[in-house]
């Protein structure tokens, strides 16, 4: 369940560490451990035995932290850009991994859920670790990135909801957010590809880390990132489409209102000038000296008006 935890794992155990408590060196075999930290101090607690260095602590404190991979000399560091849509808002999650020969330490500021199910279910999924921590490495990766997946389809939907909006006509068009979907898959599009970056500098470095059996799978993820970044150029460019479209469709409609406003006024136009010339100063005019003659009038403009906004609103004027 979500919390703040720190672990230490491997194949046939699973160990809670205390925060306040530095993380064990590994003394033999492969050991995964899961650091969830607050704040520097306690990362600094946690690590101070592995040598790491302090600039790759300001990274992984730093939510902003560009995707990247580095070389240390007793390490390799990287982080790997995943994604959450809560609701109409889109956010970007690091998970940093530090690399040794026999050991990988996995770090997150917060509760993910793709970690802290591997880690429930331990039971499972202790049988990855003991083919080898890179197994470990890619079934965060191969899950984040379906996540991002899912992620992209369900803009996919909104976009197709969208288009139907437009050509219906729809009232409850909100173009506002049409533009955020765009923005969104722009992030995603950047990080995607940072993310592909990074699975590259990987698989240059794998044989000093990552056994032969491992390449497939991370060509996997790097083809479903490929996937990703195909369908995220397919919705932007339907997004565009779309607005292109509703321009063009408003336009036309503007036109056809102007039109017949236009020809309205041009009806009413020799009618207005005759009447203005003559004054309508005729000492013979039917009604003219009837009781009820103003209250008629107010009526037939009150009439006029009513049936001049039913017609516009026939016509989705307005």
């Amino acid at each position: 369940m979500p919390g703040i935890f720190n672990y230490i794992l491997t194949p046939n155990s699973k160990e809670e560490i205390l925060p306040d408590i530095p993380l064990p060196l590994a003394k033999a075999g492969k050991h995964w451990i899961h650091v969830t930290a607050e704040n520097e101090q306690q990362l600094n607690t946690l690590l101070e035995k592995h040598k790491i260095h302090p600039l790759t602590i300001e990274d992984i404190l730093n939510q902003n932290s560009r995707v990247k991979l580095e070389k240390f000399p007793n390490y390799i560091f990287f982080i790997f850009r995943g994604y959450v849509l809560d609701k109409n808002n889109l956010f970007a999650k690091n998970f940093n991994f530090i690399l040794t020969q026999n050991q990988i330490i996995t770090l997150t500021l917060d509760y993910r859920e793709s970690i802290g199910e591997m880690i429930e279910d331990w039971k499972t999924n202790h049988k990855l670790l003991a083919r080898g921590y890179e197994f470990v490495v890619h079934k965060i990766l191969d899950i984040e990135t379906d996540h991002t997946l899912l992620i992209a389809q369900k803009i996919e939907e909104r976009i197709e909801h969208f288009e139907e909006q437009i050509f219906s006509s729809s009232k409850s068009l909100d173009i506002s957010y049409v533009y955020n979907l765009r923005g969104y898959l722009q992030n995603l599009k950047k990080g995607i590809n940072q993310n592909k970056e990074v699975l590259e500098d990987v698989e240059k470095i794998k044989s000093s880390f990552f056994s032969d059996d491992a390449d497939a799978f991370f060509r996997d993820v790097r083809d479903h990132s490929i996937r990703i970044l195909e369908l995220v150029d397919s919705n932007i460019e339907s997004i565009s489409s779309a607005l292109e479209a509703h321009l063009a469709i408003s336009t036309r409609k503007t036109n056809e209102i102007m039109k017949i406003l236009t020809l309205m006024t041009a009806i009413m136009l020799p009618m207005s000038l005759i009447a203005g010339i003559f004054g309508m100063n005729f000492s013979n005019i039917p009604s003219l000296d009837w009781e009820y003659g103003y209250f008629l009038a107010l009526g037939e403009m009150g009439l006029i008006g009513i049936v001049m906004y039913f017609y516009f609103r026939i016509k989705r004027w307005f």
